[in-house]
């Protein structure tokens, strides 16, 4: 290959991001690690559990630096906030020092195992409710904004490149997380969840749900991502055929990228193999052309990241040849 097409290859390859996969399940199944209410944070409290969380990020870490791409790392902070953190056993405190250091731990591992790695440590922050009771929590965006405040403010402080609101099904608790992070002075994404009919859990459209949050915080968020959903379901989401022109121009220009589950809601086993699923994930640039980066949730681990990686590969590899 002549150093132009090189060149060519490597400016294209990093048009795209990794990111890495789903954490909690991961360290359960690869790693064996009991998280008590999923909460991967705990593990910061003892060396071994240190360990288990820097083995569970080697792989993607290793992976992207092969490939040549950057890497999206999330904090393992998903329960890391007031009630969980309390039904844990965990002071306001205590809870600051725990994000602070998984925001430590992660750039760490990275500049440790690549240093010359793009990188983008992502503060993550999850929702207050559990809606796997099945009862819809919702939250008016100022009650959002207190809520998550100290959280957000310790993960920006202990320097993470963006805060990123995941899982979100409450358009009011993600608008109140972009107002905490503008006031933390903080990047941030909202990832939001969608059910099997690709809608969120109280109804409202992907597009609606974007637009709300966007108008309500002056856009201030990098984009929007959509996770803890299966291809097929955020598919359904992306192609709302009642949508506005409003909603689908949303979609369109704000979604960034997709952290999605290997197996559809409520069904049994591991869900789609690797390339199935890397196949699946990269067919939504079709409804979302602006999505960049590209991970996993639930169910996923570093062979569906490989995967994605592979066939990001084949298509740069084509398209200068």
């Amino acid at each position: 290959m002549t150093d132009a097409r090189a060149t060519s290859r490597s400016s294209q390859a990093r048009i795209v991001a990794l990111a890495d996969g789903g954490i909690e399940t991961a360290l359960d199944e690869r790693l064996g690690q009991k998280l008590p209410e999923f909460a991967a944070f705990t593990l910061l409290d003892t060396e071994l559990g240190r360990t288990a969380l820097t083995e569970y990020y080697r792989p993607f870490i290793e992976l992207a630096a092969g490939a040549g791409m950057p890497l999206v790392l999330d904090t393992p902070t998903w329960r890391a906030n007031p009630d969980w953190g309390a039904a844990l056993g965990y002071s306001a405190e205590a809870l600051s020092q725990v994000n602070a250091s998984a925001a430590r731990l992660a750039r760490e591992t990275a500049e440790h195992l690549a240093p010359d790695l793009e990188l983008t440590v992502s503060g993550c922050i999850g929702p207050r409710y559990d809606d796997d009771d099945g009862d819809e929590h919702t939250m008016a965006p100022s009650e959002a904004e207190r809520y998550h405040d100290g959280q957000v403010r310790a993960l920006a402080a202990a320097g993470v490149d963006r805060v990123t609101a995941v899982t979100m099904s409450d358009p009011g608790e993600a608008q109140g997380i972009v107002r905490a992070a503008r006031a933390a002075g903080v990047p941030v994404a909202v990832s939001f969840a969608v059910g099997a009919d690709g809608l969120l859990p109280g109804g409202a459209s992907l597009g609606r749900a974007i637009l709300e949050t966007d108008e309500l915080t002056d856009a201030y968020a990098l984009g929007y991502l959509v996770n803890c959903a299966h291809p097929d379901e955020a598919a359904l989401g992306l192609n709302q055929t009642r949508a506005s022109e409003a909603e689908k121009r949303a979609i369109n220009e704000r979604i960034i990228g997709f952290r999605l589950n290997a197996a559809h809601h409520g069904a049994d086993g591991p869900g789609d193999a690797p390339d199935r699923f890397a196949h699946a994930t990269l067919a939504l640039r079709s409804l979302a052309p602006g999505a960049q980066v590209f991970g996993g949730c639930c169910g996923t681990d570093a062979p569906h990241i490989a995967a994605i990686a592979d066939a990001l590969t084949v298509e740069v590899a084509s398209a200068v040849e």
